[in-house]
């Protein structure tokens, strides 16, 4: 039996680029795929691609920002297939702005989308969840960007509120039958061209620099697997992808504490005078030292 044999499945954005990626893959493992596309003649012909190979799919234009949109995505997926067994986060836009230069209409509007559209279609399709009670997935997309990126810092601030929703949502849910996870892809596309302009300048700042993107189609099988009942047990964990590599992201935490008792202006200066300064968190998505 294919991996997502009779799944239902809603993937936000997947008129293009890596949520087509994700859909065409969910639906050549059995999946019945809900596309979801601002763009309606893109949602058409993902949708086209998918029933012409012998898959299932429907499509729903909207733009996932709206509540009330939302609402009516998840219950596209209720009403076409009986049921909603995962989501797929992926819906986004990026736009440039150094924090000189940033526009309050584009940062709003990463917000919007990038943000709030997540929380909007993780709303009711969890409420559906965990009213119909068998094993179900969402999958938030946040981005390595969440560390810090030239230029980047709406989408950035976007993205890691993404990952801040999946760590909550996952300690919420952890005793439920839902299960929340975050996957951090990385892949040639639209978005990205956008930004390879901006990959010398990375080089002094970040530790990991990707000089060659890869194809979207790669980090399809990540999607596939959280989708999947073989995912049972992983809950709250932000996946990388990057090529050939596959990590997990670290979540916030405290490091290099410095216990002293009370602080003064005068005992602060001397913990980052003998300790602190040397420790400081390098900028930008690091690898984890080794123990």
């Amino acid at each position: 039996m294919p991996m997502l044999e009779g799944k239902a499945v809603v993937i936000t954005g997947s008129g293009s680029g890596l949520g087509a990626a994700y859909a065409r893959e969910a639906a050549s493992l059995g999946a019945q795929v809900v596309i979801n596309d601002v763009n309606a003649e893109n949602a058409a012909t993902v949708v086209a691609e998918i029933t012409n190979a012998g898959g299932k799919a429907v499509a729903c234009v909207g733009d996932v920002s709206s509540w009330d949109f939302a609402e009516k995505l998840i219950q596209t997926c209720i009403d076409s297939f009986g049921k909603i067994d995962a989501l797929v986060n992926n819906a986004g836009i990026l736009r440039h702005g150094k924090i000189t230069e940033m526009t309050e209409a584009d940062l709003r509007r990463m917000l919007e989308i990038n943000t709030i559209g997540t929380a909007a279609c993780a709303t009711p399709a969890i409420r559906a969840m965990l009213k119909q009670g068998t094993p179900a997935s969402i999958i938030n997309v946040a981005s390595g960007s969440q560390a810090g990126d030239i230029a980047l810092g709406g989408y950035a601030a976007s993205k890691a509120a993404v990952a801040g929703f999946t760590y909550s949502w996952a300690m919420e849910l952890k005793e439920t039958n839902v299960r929340v996870n975050a996957i951090s892809p990385l892949a040639y596309t639209a978005m990205a061209e956008s930004n390879m302009g901006f990959l010398a300048q990375q080089s002094a700042n970040r530790e990991v620099v990707y000089t060659t993107l890869p194809d979207p189609a790669g980090n399809a099988p990540v999607v596939s697997f959280l989708i999947s009942d073989a995912s049972i047990g992983i809950n709250g964990q932000v996946i990388r992808i990057a090529g050939n590599q596959l990590s997990l992201v670290t979540h916030p935490m405290i490091a290099h504490p410095v216990l002293e008792g009370e602080w003064t202006p005068e005992t602060v200066e001397q913990a980052f005078r003998e300790s602190l300064s040397q420790k400081q968190c390098k900028l930008g998505l690091t690898f984890q030292q080794k123990n």
